[in-house]
């Protein structure tokens, strides 16, 4: 049975422009390709696992400390970046001796095939989810520049030619999250920035609005996860050093909004 894979292709190198096309953000974007399986059976799958008997349910969604890489998305930002759904297959140098010759090195009855599964799963699960920040990016930014009811967005942007390969549930969230509670999060970034909100860039403003939320709202999302997100939004989409700014902004509000986790 082939491996199943999900793979995220991004763009060009070097500087990374918005262009504005209809109100809608463009420009290098990463297709996201299954192959193998469906998308919703890889969040089922993604969502069972993380929900085990027995044990609290832990998050799918991690990142690696100081670094601004995401575990939903493989490099935040990075014109090149995948996410292989493969588990790691370790590998003996061909003449050494074995450990334990004439012994088995798992024990008897183990496979290696529920571990690689459930970490397909996984990755499809993270990818999906940050399409679904790409596209609740495009959304808010849009309403940014012209005022609309959420759901009009959702419907919008839920029609987008990427979005089978999104999370739509979590879509949906952030658009509705942020489109809610715009107020308090913009009294969030005035404590935190050394502008008036109203002279952000709109990209840099709806980047900043949805890691706010998520850090706000979204605990179960780790606090790395959503600056690294953030910060790869900025990256593909913002002006060239927004990213920067964004990740400064961000660390400074996670260390009020998830005081636990630093």
């Amino acid at each position: 049975m082939a491996e199943r894979t999900a793979r995220a292709r991004a763009g060009d190198n070097g500087r990374q422009w918005i262009r504005v096309k209809d109100g809608k953000l463009s420009g290098p974007d990463p297709a996201v390709e299954l192959v193998g399986t469906s998308l919703s059976t890889a969040l089922a799958s993604a969502q069972a696992a993380e929900s085990g008997a027995g044990s609290p349910p832990q998050s799918a969604e991690s990142g690696a400390a100081g670094a601004p890489q995401s575990a939903e998305s493989g490099v935040a930002g990075a014109s090149q970046s995948e996410v292989a759904g493969m588990a790691n297959h370790g590998s003996q140098p061909q003449g050494s001796p074995s450990k334990s010759q004439g012994r088995s090195s798992k024990p008897p009855g183990s496979s290696s095939k529920p571990t690689s599964a459930a970490t397909n799963a996984k990755h499809a699960f993270a990818a999906a989810r940050s399409v679904a920040r790409k596209l609740a990016l495009q959304a808010i930014y849009r309403w940014l520049l012209n005022d609309a009811p959420w759901q009009d967005l959702v419907k919008e942007f839920g029609e987008a030619e990427d979005m089978p390969n999104a999370d739509p549930k979590y879509f949906r969230e952030l658009v509705e999250g942020v489109w809610a509670s715009r107020q308090s999060l913009d009294q969030k970034l005035t404590e935190l920035v050394d502008r008036p909100v109203e002279q952000l860039d709109p990209v840099e403003h709806s980047v900043l609005l949805i890691g706010l939320y998520e850090l706000s709202a979204k605990p179960e999302v780790p606090y790395r996860v959503a600056i690294n997100e953030a910060v790869g939004l900025a990256k593909r989409f913002g002006a060239t050093d927004g990213h920067k700014f964004v990740n400064a902004v961000l660390d400074r509000a996670a260390r009020t909004l998830r005081p636990g986790e630093n």
